[in-house]
């Protein structure tokens, strides 16, 4: 799908420093596929439980894992 004609665009960013004290400004846009948001329902938090329904939905997409290099979430860290 192309990201114009999507119904939701979001854009996140983040600014760092590297080791090399090279600025790096990293952006990510997220957008609606022609099937939606994918909300998932679990049966508890565990981690064992998110990391399964995040792989069902990766392979539900055919999303190639070995290209993931980053996850972003949302709340507080105990």
């Amino acid at each position: 799908m192309d990201i114009r004609s999507s119904q939701a665009i979001s854009l996140e960013i983040d600014e760092s420093t590297d080791v090399s004290v090279s600025r790096q400004l990293d952006l990510h846009l997220r957008y609606l596929d022609k099937q939606g948001q994918d909300l998932v329902s679990v049966m508890d938090g565990k981690a064992d439980t998110i990391v399964s329904a995040v792989k069902t939905v990766l392979l539900k997409k055919g999303i190639p894992t070995e290209k993931l290099y980053g996850l972003g979430t949302e709340g507080q860290l105990s």
